[in-house]
Protein backbone atom coordinates (compact mmCIF):
# COMPACT_ATOMS: atom_id res chain seq x y z
CA UNK A 1 0.00 0.00 0.00
CA UNK A 2 2.99 2.51 0.78
CA UNK A 3 4.50 1.87 -2.34
CA UNK A 4 1.07 2.70 -4.10
CA UNK A 5 0.85 5.85 -2.30
CA UNK A 6 4.50 7.05 -3.10
CA UNK A 7 3.70 6.39 -6.83
CA UNK A 8 0.42 8.37 -6.86
CA UNK A 9 2.67 10.94 -5.59
CA UNK A 10 5.28 10.18 -7.82
CA UNK A 11 2.67 10.65 -10.78
CA UNK A 12 0.97 13.66 -9.39
CA UNK A 13 4.37 15.91 -9.36
CA UNK A 14 4.85 14.77 -13.11
CA UNK A 15 1.67 16.25 -14.04
CA UNK A 16 2.56 19.77 -12.01
CA UNK A 17 5.88 20.19 -13.69
CA UNK A 18 4.15 19.21 -16.99
CA UNK A 19 1.51 21.16 -16.57
CA UNK A 20 3.20 24.37 -16.02
CA UNK A 21 4.76 24.26 -19.29
CA UNK A 22 1.68 23.98 -20.89
CA UNK A 23 0.44 28.16 -21.22
CA UNK A 24 -1.61 30.33 -19.15
CA UNK A 25 -5.58 31.48 -20.05
CA UNK A 26 -6.26 34.21 -21.40
CA UNK A 27 -8.88 36.28 -20.47
CA UNK A 28 -11.35 38.57 -23.28
CA UNK A 29 -12.53 41.60 -21.64
CA UNK A 30 -13.34 45.33 -22.70
CA UNK A 31 -10.51 47.52 -23.21
CA UNK A 32 -11.18 51.28 -22.02
CA UNK A 33 -8.76 53.55 -22.70
CA UNK A 34 -6.67 51.77 -24.63
CA UNK A 35 -3.21 52.72 -26.10
CA UNK A 36 -1.15 51.13 -29.41
CA UNK A 37 2.42 49.86 -29.58
CA UNK A 38 4.55 51.31 -32.96
CA UNK A 39 7.37 50.02 -33.87
CA UNK A 40 10.59 49.19 -36.26
CA UNK A 41 12.93 46.43 -37.08
CA UNK A 42 16.25 47.24 -38.77
CA UNK A 43 19.11 45.45 -39.49
CA UNK A 44 22.04 47.15 -38.31
CA UNK A 45 24.67 47.73 -40.95
CA UNK A 46 25.15 46.08 -44.12
CA UNK A 47 22.48 43.32 -45.03
CA UNK A 48 24.22 40.00 -46.34
CA UNK A 49 23.28 38.92 -49.64
CA UNK A 50 21.68 35.16 -49.19
CA UNK A 51 22.39 32.84 -52.46
CA UNK A 52 19.55 31.37 -53.88
CA UNK A 53 17.59 28.41 -52.67
CA UNK A 54 17.89 25.48 -55.05
CA UNK A 55 15.07 23.90 -56.71
CA UNK A 56 14.83 20.06 -57.29
CA UNK A 57 11.49 19.68 -58.57
CA UNK A 58 9.48 20.68 -61.63
CA UNK A 59 11.54 23.41 -62.82
CA UNK A 60 10.21 23.64 -65.92
CA UNK A 61 7.10 25.14 -64.13
CA UNK A 62 9.04 26.84 -60.72
CA UNK A 63 11.92 27.64 -62.04
CA UNK A 64 15.81 26.37 -61.10
CA UNK A 65 16.27 28.63 -57.94
CA UNK A 66 14.16 31.08 -56.04
CA UNK A 67 15.60 33.95 -53.84
CA UNK A 68 15.81 33.64 -50.04
CA UNK A 69 13.47 34.84 -48.01
CA UNK A 70 15.26 34.21 -44.61
CA UNK A 71 16.28 37.82 -44.40
CA UNK A 72 14.58 40.81 -46.46
CA UNK A 73 15.64 44.24 -45.82
CA UNK A 74 14.36 47.37 -47.38
CA UNK A 75 16.20 50.68 -48.66
CA UNK A 76 16.17 52.26 -45.30
CA UNK A 77 17.18 49.10 -43.32
CA UNK A 78 13.77 47.80 -42.03
CA UNK A 79 13.44 44.40 -41.85
CA UNK A 80 10.11 42.82 -43.40
CA UNK A 81 8.84 39.34 -41.50
CA UNK A 82 9.62 39.64 -38.05
CA UNK A 83 7.15 39.24 -35.71
CA UNK A 84 6.09 41.12 -32.86
CA UNK A 85 4.20 39.93 -29.54
CA UNK A 86 3.54 40.75 -25.68
CA UNK A 87 4.58 38.27 -23.63
CA UNK A 88 1.96 36.42 -21.46
CA UNK A 89 -0.31 38.82 -21.45
CA UNK A 90 -3.10 37.58 -19.40
CA UNK A 91 -6.29 40.17 -20.24
CA UNK A 92 -7.24 41.82 -23.22
CA UNK A 93 -9.59 42.33 -26.11
CA UNK A 94 -11.40 39.93 -27.72
CA UNK A 95 -10.06 37.22 -30.02
CA UNK A 96 -11.35 36.91 -33.44
CA UNK A 97 -12.67 33.33 -33.20
CA UNK A 98 -13.97 33.42 -36.76
CA UNK A 99 -11.03 35.23 -38.50
CA UNK A 100 -8.97 33.11 -40.92
CA UNK A 101 -5.65 33.10 -42.06
CA UNK A 102 -4.99 32.63 -44.92
CA UNK A 103 -1.78 31.24 -46.74
CA UNK A 104 -1.19 30.90 -50.49
CA UNK A 105 1.33 28.43 -52.49
CA UNK A 106 1.82 30.37 -55.65
CA UNK A 107 4.81 30.16 -58.10
CA UNK A 108 6.12 27.87 -55.56
CA UNK A 109 6.58 30.07 -52.70
CA UNK A 110 4.49 30.14 -49.59
CA UNK A 111 3.19 33.83 -49.12
CA UNK A 112 2.95 35.31 -46.90
CA UNK A 113 6.27 34.00 -45.88
CA UNK A 114 5.65 34.61 -42.28
CA UNK A 115 2.01 34.38 -40.25
CA UNK A 116 0.92 34.48 -37.20
CA UNK A 117 -2.90 33.48 -35.88
CA UNK A 118 -4.07 32.73 -32.36
CA UNK A 119 -4.73 29.27 -31.23
CA UNK A 120 -8.08 27.34 -32.26
CA UNK A 121 -8.45 29.47 -35.38
CA UNK A 122 -8.78 28.85 -38.81
CA UNK A 123 -5.80 28.43 -41.19
CA UNK A 124 -6.90 28.48 -45.02
CA UNK A 125 -4.18 27.09 -47.56
CA UNK A 126 -4.45 26.99 -51.39
CA UNK A 127 -2.59 25.88 -53.84
CA UNK A 128 -2.53 28.77 -56.57
CA UNK A 129 -0.58 26.38 -59.13
CA UNK A 130 -0.88 24.01 -61.36
CA UNK A 131 1.26 21.72 -59.63
CA UNK A 132 1.14 19.22 -56.59
CA UNK A 133 1.62 20.79 -53.56
CA UNK A 134 1.97 18.86 -49.61
CA UNK A 135 2.14 21.28 -47.05
CA UNK A 136 3.60 19.94 -43.69
CA UNK A 137 3.46 22.20 -40.38
CA UNK A 138 5.35 21.18 -37.33
CA UNK A 139 4.71 22.80 -34.07
CA UNK A 140 7.56 23.21 -31.74
CA UNK A 141 8.96 19.90 -33.59
CA UNK A 142 5.78 18.03 -33.88
CA UNK A 143 3.80 17.73 -37.12
CA UNK A 144 0.42 19.23 -36.56
CA UNK A 145 -0.96 19.50 -40.34
CA UNK A 146 0.14 17.24 -43.23
CA UNK A 147 -2.11 17.64 -46.45
CA UNK A 148 -1.55 17.10 -50.08
CA UNK A 149 -3.13 19.55 -52.91
CA UNK A 150 -2.74 17.86 -56.12
CA UNK A 151 -5.35 20.35 -58.06
CA UNK A 152 -4.89 23.79 -58.62
CA UNK A 153 -7.10 26.24 -56.22
CA UNK A 154 -7.88 23.49 -54.22
CA UNK A 155 -8.14 25.07 -50.24
CA UNK A 156 -7.96 23.18 -47.41
CA UNK A 157 -8.30 24.66 -43.88
CA UNK A 158 -7.34 23.11 -40.53
CA UNK A 159 -7.94 24.64 -37.08
CA UNK A 160 -4.33 25.04 -35.65
CA UNK A 161 -4.61 24.14 -31.32
CA UNK A 162 -0.88 24.16 -30.06
CA UNK A 163 1.06 27.82 -29.47
CA UNK A 164 4.16 27.81 -30.24
CA UNK A 165 6.72 28.27 -33.81
CA UNK A 166 5.32 26.39 -36.76
CA UNK A 167 7.43 25.61 -39.30
CA UNK A 168 5.98 25.08 -42.77
CA UNK A 169 7.19 22.97 -45.68
CA UNK A 170 6.10 21.04 -48.91
CA UNK A 171 6.84 17.48 -48.77
CA UNK A 172 6.97 17.68 -52.58
CA UNK A 173 9.38 20.71 -52.97
CA UNK A 174 12.45 21.20 -50.35
CA UNK A 175 12.72 24.64 -51.26
CA UNK A 176 9.64 26.13 -50.30
CA UNK A 177 9.43 27.07 -46.19
CA UNK A 178 7.31 29.61 -43.80
CA UNK A 179 6.85 30.28 -40.59
CA UNK A 180 3.64 30.97 -38.54
CA UNK A 181 3.90 31.99 -34.82
CA UNK A 182 0.79 30.79 -33.02
CA UNK A 183 -0.23 32.74 -30.05
CA UNK A 184 -2.86 32.42 -27.06
CA UNK A 185 -4.12 36.43 -27.22
CA UNK A 186 -3.89 38.60 -30.33
CA UNK A 187 -1.43 40.60 -29.19
CA UNK A 188 0.91 40.36 -32.10
CA UNK A 189 2.05 41.71 -35.50
CA UNK A 190 4.17 41.01 -38.52
CA UNK A 191 6.85 43.84 -40.19
CA UNK A 192 6.07 44.91 -43.49
CA UNK A 193 8.52 45.94 -45.94
CA UNK A 194 9.94 49.59 -43.84
CA UNK A 195 9.91 46.86 -40.91
CA UNK A 196 6.91 48.64 -39.24
CA UNK A 197 4.43 46.97 -36.45
CA UNK A 198 1.55 47.86 -35.11
CA UNK A 199 -0.12 46.23 -31.78
CA UNK A 200 -3.30 48.18 -31.31
CA UNK A 201 -5.86 48.21 -28.76
CA UNK A 202 -3.94 47.71 -25.49
CA UNK A 203 -4.81 47.80 -21.87
CA UNK A 204 -2.42 50.26 -20.44
CA UNK A 205 0.48 49.17 -18.69
CA UNK A 206 3.96 47.58 -18.35
CA UNK A 207 4.46 44.83 -21.17
CA UNK A 208 7.78 42.50 -22.02
CA UNK A 209 7.75 43.03 -26.39
CA UNK A 210 9.03 40.41 -27.99
CA UNK A 211 10.60 40.35 -31.66
CA UNK A 212 11.04 37.31 -33.29
CA UNK A 213 13.06 36.56 -36.47
CA UNK A 214 13.27 33.27 -38.38
CA UNK A 215 17.31 33.78 -38.51
CA UNK A 216 19.47 34.13 -42.09
CA UNK A 217 22.58 31.99 -41.08
CA UNK A 218 22.58 28.76 -42.75
CA UNK A 219 24.20 26.01 -40.99
CA UNK A 220 23.83 23.19 -43.67
CA UNK A 221 21.45 21.18 -45.45
CA UNK A 222 19.21 18.53 -44.23
CA UNK A 223 18.27 15.12 -45.78
CA UNK A 224 16.10 16.92 -48.34
CA UNK A 225 18.12 19.52 -49.19
CA UNK A 226 16.74 22.19 -47.49
CA UNK A 227 18.96 24.82 -45.75
CA UNK A 228 19.26 24.64 -42.27
CA UNK A 229 19.45 27.73 -40.30
CA UNK A 230 20.57 28.99 -36.76
CA UNK A 231 18.07 29.41 -34.23
CA UNK A 232 15.60 32.25 -34.34
CA UNK A 233 16.47 35.73 -33.33
CA UNK A 234 14.81 36.90 -30.42
CA UNK A 235 14.95 40.50 -28.79
CA UNK A 236 12.80 41.64 -25.68
CA UNK A 237 12.04 45.03 -24.82
CA UNK A 238 9.89 46.39 -21.38
CA UNK A 239 7.23 49.28 -22.68
CA UNK A 240 4.70 51.41 -20.88
CA UNK A 241 1.85 51.63 -22.82
CA UNK A 242 -0.62 54.77 -21.80
CA UNK A 243 -3.88 55.25 -22.11
CA UNK A 244 -5.53 56.06 -25.51
CA UNK A 245 -1.25 56.72 -26.17
CA UNK A 246 1.51 55.20 -27.96
CA UNK A 247 4.58 53.65 -26.85
CA UNK A 248 7.38 53.08 -29.32
CA UNK A 249 9.90 50.20 -29.77
CA UNK A 250 12.71 49.68 -31.88
CA UNK A 251 14.93 46.67 -32.39
CA UNK A 252 18.25 46.22 -34.08
CA UNK A 253 19.28 42.88 -35.93
CA UNK A 254 22.90 42.20 -35.91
Amino acid sequence: MGKRYVFIILVLCIISLVGGNTGYAYEEVEVKDGGTIKGNVKFAGAAPKLAPVKVNKNEDFCGKDKPSEALIVGKDGGVRYAVAYLEKIEKGKAIDRKKQTDLDQKKCLFGPHVITMVKGTELAVINSDPILHNININVDGIQRMNKGQPKQNQVVVARLRHTGQGDITCDSHTHMRGYVMIFEHPYNAVSDEAGNFTIANVPPGKYTLTVWHESWKVKGLDDDGRPLYDKPVVLTKEVNVPAKGTAQANFELK
